[in-house]
């Protein structure tokens, strides 16, 4: 099983940093030409589309929780509840918004060269459309969660 490390701010109740997590794949060959698009062209945001991917899988990680010292694990997924509810809110806005740009950026793949604005919409809409339908079933109670307790640092 492969693990993700999160980090909880301590100020902030609903900032959750995702640490590190596997690198982007897909099976689908579409998805897998827009990614090799995307990664010759434009590679700084194929860590942004492999956080989508992961939270599209997030029930498939052990994800390790650091920054929750003192804090119960009840609070500790609630917070991350909080958190994924805004994600998912925040998918279903640009699942929207790409579903109306998709139609005028096909016609730019018509023209001869690399496609970057059709397959990176494309590829865009393909993970954030994954991001909100997982995070609306997933249950952050059968999330496989390890809190993690920081190592003291000497000087």
């Amino acid at each position: 099983m492969d693990k993700i490390v999160v980090s909880l701010s301590p100020g902030n109740e609903n900032q959750v940093e995702i640490g590190d997590f596997p690198e982007l794949t897909s099976e689908h060959k579409l998805v897998r030409r827009g990614i090799g698009i995307l990664k010759q062209y434009t590679p700084k945001i194929l860590r942004y589309l492999s956080i989508q991917r992961l939270l599209a899988h997030l029930p498939a990680y052990l994800i390790e929780v650091r920054g929750s010292e003192g804090m119960p694990e009840t609070e500790v997924r609630r917070r991350l509840g909080n958190w994924m509810r805004g994600k998912r809110n925040r998918r279903l806005l640009y699942v929207v918004i790409e579903l109306l740009l998709l139609p005028f950026t096909a016609f730019v793949a018509i023209l001869p060269g690399p496609n970057v604005a059709f397959y990176g919409l494309f590829v865009l809409f393909y993970f954030h459309l994954k991001a909100f339908l997982s995070l609306s079933r997933i249950k952050v109670e059968e999330l496989n969660i390890s809190l993690v307790q920081d190592l003291p640092t000497y000087s």
